[in-house]
């Protein structure tokens, strides 16, 4: 029996790594947000691999429940020693909370934007001085895996002196700034995007 609660532990243990695994493309920049950091490059790594390791998730979630609720082998009358002891109700309990876990965790990338706009601060538009100069660009971003990236680079771009307005779109795979071009230009906004990780694609469409 200590063998199967150890095979049921390194089961469920596995899900919930491989889960927490299939999400990081996500959960890094969400963390770089947190803390200040300008991204995570190495979450573009893990985007890829999302599709296996969330079938190894489920596969593994599969196995406890096997573990969990198969009938066990052979007919032994009640209080013989050869009788098998049954998964405890705890232990069931547990491989509930633990799916229950394993869901939230490999859903995380379709509701990161609005975890990642609760845990940083966002600022409004920033005042236009009066004899300021204003132009306006539109970057097209390539290796936007989530809303958390999108949180990240409208932070970081926003934080650039002389933009005067941020915002990225996830869903447009999108940054629109309003900036003064005395102060800085597209070649700055190209650099920050990559920096945290991502790539602006094409040529920047400008105007003023």
């Amino acid at each position: 029996m200590t063998e199967e609660k150890n095979k049921s532990k390194f089961v469920l243990g596995g899900a919930i790594v491989a889960a927490v695994t299939a999400s990081l493309c996500c959960v890094l920049p969400l963390i770089a947000a947190v803390v200040g950091f300008t991204g995570f490059a190495a979450s573009r790594f893990f985007e890829p691999w999302r599709p296996y390791l969330l079938a190894a998730t489920f596969g593994l979630l599969a196995v406890g429940f096997y573990f969990a609720y198969r009938r066990p082998r052979g007919a032994c009358e009640v209080g013989s020693v050869c009788e098998p002891t049954p998964v405890g109700r705890w232990n069931r309990s547990a491989l509930w909370l633990v799916a229950v876990l394993v869901v939230v965790l490999a859903a995380f990338p379709y509701y990161s934007g609005w975890v990642a706009l609760a845990v940083t601060k966002t600022h409004g538009p920033a005042e236009v001085p009066a004899q300021s100069l204003q132009a306006h660009v539109v970057l097209k971003i390539d290796g936007m895996f989530c809303s958390s990236c999108a949180v990240l680079l409208e932070k970081n771009l926003s934080q650039i002196p002389g933009v005067q307005r941020a915002e990225v779109s996830f869903e447009k795979k999108q940054a629109i700034l309003d900036y003064d071009p005395r102060r800085v230009g597209p070649p700055q906004f190209a650099k920050s995007v990559s920096d945290a990780g991502y790539k602006v694609a094409g040529t920047p469409t400008t105007s003023n």
